[in-house]
């Protein structure tokens, strides 16, 4: 828009509880629903909001304040520190030419740090040098940033520290290529940066088969991906695995959704370290429910948002009934997805010092859990087989309900009273009949689900799992029919290490021979891998 036709400007002032600028997610909503954005602010740079509403890829990021040209009309301003600060929303009208001041002074509605809680999003791209100020406007403390798909990324030179402190509450994971940009001080760092500067590698293996994110990772690997399927991203999380210390928490080993076709595989022969079940999907403003690249759902069945939800929900339940214990983990994939970095977080609690070991060490061990929205706090005590729950939910928005659910079964639902931003709840049961309770609950929003879950915690009593291990044997015969019947699947790109993909005539050509054979090979290694899973859930069918 011709800047004649912005009639007025916003002068946006967004200070903290403190009195002190804040770094601060701001939107400016206009007529129409069209997005006003500073100059000089950072933003994100998507195109596509994925299926919600487009108000964060019209958001913007600024420290304390920000002036908009804006033309006549009315606005919405809203202002945003993270989920345990409130949401700062005004309405304003601008009329020839004014210009108009708005301030906010946001106030944290919780301080979960004060509880020993400290949050944590495990699948971030956004670009290094805007992370930092990222951190602080979402009040993030680990932030896991995540190379994707980049096969040069594991090469030398290698970072020798592996954590880069943002301020004394906020840390954040980096990869090998980022260490030079961060040596040689061109990562822009917010103005309470004071801390030293480390470390961390950390790399995505997202193709057709999964998305496995390996995290702390120790020394280069060698990434030579030949195709969406091969190989497997199962060689690539053992070689990581092979770098760890008995005792230590890294190389790290985490799954970003459970919807993938190749997740009963690795689920089987090689057991994440977490999986996220608040996935970049969850949106700000909205639920992404296409499958891409996954196993489509029954779309009967599971039908729209609710359905897509209890869906990637319900496929976490299975693997833990299955004796799988996997934690659950919550990942954006900021920079991918239209969400703002710690939308999905996870929150660690920890008795000592916030540092990276310590805070992955908490979700290994059960001391944790992950929400988009509400605070959950979860307890259990138990007498002979009676189980009694414990649940405290407080939130900034309208609660919904609050449930308990076991080995899948949602055993108890409180429906929270109209309004009411805080719940506390008890609930006792026999669990002679479950391997596995978790409480979770849910916000009376619209705009998007928004939701808390705790981790599971496993009871001694005994749950038939086998229908369970039918659906994944079922799910892994699928995969198997495919992976036979389908031609091109190892031969769509060269085998000559350029990763271009093949045209007609290249695969009519004499190379088309060789890459046949090779194709052919590869299939049988993925094929065998497979069925070796596939025996696994046969067996535990019996």
């Amino acid at each position: 828009m011709p800047l004649a036709a912005f009639a007025g400007q916003l002068h946006i002032h967004v200070t903290d509880e403190t009195g002190r600028p804040v770094w601060t997610r701001v939107e400016v909503r206009g007529p129409g629903g069209k997005m006003y954005q500073a100059e000089g602010a950072i933003r994100d740079l998507m195109k596509k909001a994925r299926g919600g509403a487009p108000y964060y890829l019209g958001s913007f990021v600024v420290q304390g304040d920000a002036t908009v040209n804006v033309p006549d009309g009315h606005f919405t301003v809203i202002a945003e520190h993270g989920l345990e600060y409130e949401r700062g929303q005004k309405e304003v009208d601008i009329r020839g030419a004014r210009s108009v001041n708005i301030s906010f002074h946001l106030r944290p509605w919780i301080r979960m740090r004060d509880r020993g809680w400290y949050s944590g999003d495990v699948h971030i791209h956004q670009p290094l040098k805007e992370l930092p100020a990222l951190a602080e406007a979402e009040d993030l403390n680990v932030n896991v940033l995540t190379n994707r798909n980049k096969q040069q990324m594991f090469r030398e030179p290698w970072p020798v520290n592996p954590v880069m402190e943002v301020s004394l509450d906020h840390l954040m994971r980096l990869s090998a290529q980022d260490a030079a940009a961060s040596s040689s001080g061109s990562v822009t760092r917010p103005a309470r940066s004071v801390v030293r500067v480390l470390l961390l590698t950390s790399a995505e293996d997202e193709r057709r088969g999964g998305s496995w994110i390996l995290d702390g990772l120790r020394k280069p690997l060698a990434l030579e991906r030949e195709s969406g399927w091969y190989p497997p991203g199962i060689v690539y999380v053992r070689q990581a695995r092979a770098q760890r210390e008995p005792g230590d928490v890294f190389p790290w080993f985490d799954i970003d959704m459970p919807i993938w076709w190749e997740v009963p595989v690795m689920m089987a022969l090689e057991t994440p370290d977490s999986l996220d079940i608040l996935h970049n999907q969850f949106m700000q403003y909205g639920i992404d429910q296409s499958e891409y690249w996954g196993r489509p759902r029954d779309r009967v069945k599971f039908s729209g948002w609710r359905g897509f939800v209890d869906y990637s929900l319900g496929l976490y339940y299975r693997y833990l009934n299955l004796g799988f214990h996997v934690p659950p983990t919550a990942g954006t994939g900021s920079g991918v997805m239209p969400s703002p970095p710690g939308y999905n977080r996870v929150y660690s609690h920890l008795n000592g010092p916030l540092t990276i070991e310590n805070w992955f060490r908490a979700i290994r061990d059960g001391h944790s859990f992950v929400t988009n929205g509400p605070m959950l706090f979860v307890h259990t005590s138990k007498s002979g087989t009676k189980i009694t729950v414990s649940i405290e939910a407080r939130a900034r928005e309208p609660l919904e309900s609050c449930e308990i659910v076991a080995n899948g079964e949602i055993l108890k639902r409180f429906m929270v009273k109209r309004g009411s931003l805080k719940f506390h709840g008890l609930y006792s049961f026999d669990a002679s009949g479950h391997s596995w309770v978790a409480a979770r609950c849910f916000l009376a929003t619209r705009e998007s689900i928004r939701l808390a879950h705790s981790t599971p915690v496993y009871l001694d009593g005994h749950w038939d799992a086998r229908g369970d291990a039918q659906y994944f044997a079922a799910w892994i015969n699928e995969l198997i029919e495919q992976t036979q019947s389908d031609q091109n699947r190892f031969a769509d790109e060269e085998r000559a290490g350029r990763g271009g993909v093949l045209d007609r005539d290249q695969k009519h050509a004499a190379a088309g021979f060789r890459c046949a054979r090779v194709s052919d090979e590869q299939r049988t290694q993925v094929l065998e891998l497979y069925r070796r899973a596939l025996k696994i859930y046969q067996a535990k069918a019996q």
